[in-house]
């Protein structure tokens, strides 16, 4: 089955939400393709407190669930569950592939976002789904009044470590440095919790259980002296890196595979444009994501109108 329009945003979280909420209102013919449920990474946030125009902090689930309602009032169309495969370009024609549909395009917005990092060590995968998880806000509830293990020392690994405090009865949270990238405040509201222990200055180095998670060993970075840490669940923020492999050389990328733009968010492609956390950028936010939607969908309205591609 081919389906044409005029612009793809590839990613259904702020960024391509955004974007297709600005393209649909220029009246250009736009559907989001979503590999899974539309929403993105906020859909795993507990508490948002820094979108502007909310005084009072919400999940962002909610946040999600107004953007997606004014996208749908507008009548842009979403499919969930179409991840994308593979993209090919054929003079200004685009096709996009997915496991059962292909679609052509003259524009793509790519708004893919990131996929968490994994540790590496022994026990880590063997322990997925039985004490290792990649989102509090999904796997916290199963850790009441249960003892875990938060890896990692920015912004995420406190929002989920002040999350699971709600939940487990002590909250470790462990941090290869001697200081935490994490925003002040959520570092004053971890060390304020009462059940919150920072373990600095350790690398987790391996996971041990029985059916499931019992223990995690971590190293001294100084003294390179390994303890275990008698915990219930383990949850993994170790940062991220996008998964972009479907657009082959249509792209540049960096060292981490970032895509990189230009001003404008185009890439090195024409009609094919970049959003979110998906492009090198020195800030990954929800509100830097909303941005750069809303100059991508200018980027994508400007190069529609220069090639005069028109379906209508």
């Amino acid at each position: 089955m081919e389906k044409k329009y005029e612009a793809i945003v590839i990613g259904g979280g702020p960024a391509g939400v955004t974007a297709g909420i600005y393209l649909i209102r220029e009246r250009i013919k736009t559907v989001i393709l979503e590999k899974m449920l539309p929403g993105g990474t906020p859909l795993n946030t507990q508490r948002i407190e820094n979108y502007p125009g909310f005084p009072e902090p919400l999940s962002g689930k909610e946040l999600m669930d107004r953007f997606l309602a004014q996208a749908k009032n507008y009548g842009l169309e979403i499919r969930e569950f179409q991840e994308v495969k593979k993209v090919k370009k054929d003079g200004n024609v685009f096709s996009i592939e997915t496991e059962d549909e292909t679609y052509e395009t003259y524009s793509i917005i790519v708004a893919t976002g990131t996929n968490p990092i994994k540790l590496g060590i022994p026990g880590e995968e063997e322990y997925i789904g039985r004490g290792v998880s990649y989102c509090a806000t999904c796997d916290g509830p199963f850790f009441r009044d249960r003892v875990v293990a938060v890896i990692g020392g920015g912004d995420s690994a406190f929002e989920e470590a002040l999350s699971l405090a709600n939940l487990a009865s002590r909250v470790y949270v462990v941090h290869r440095r001697d200081t935490f990238r994490a925003q002040k405040i959520l570092q004053e509201r971890a060390s304020e919790s009462g059940k919150i222990e920072f373990l600095l200055n350790k690398k987790p180095v391996e996971i041990k259980g029985d059916e499931y998670v019992k223990e995690l060993v971590i190293e001294d970075t100084k003294i390179a002296q390994k303890v275990s840490v008698k915990v219930d669940g383990i949850f993994v923020y170790a940062g991220s890196r996008p998964d972009t492999s479907f657009l082959g050389d249509l792209v540049d990328r960096d060292d981490s595979g970032f895509i990189i733009t230009d001003d404008n968010l185009s890439t090195k492609t024409e009609g094919v444009f970049a959003a979110g956390d998906v492009r090198k950028k020195p800030l990954r936010q929800i509100s830097t994501a909303v941005g750069d939607g809303a100059i991508a969908a200018f980027g994508v309205q400007r190069y529609l109108l220069e090639k005069k591609i028109y379906l209508r």
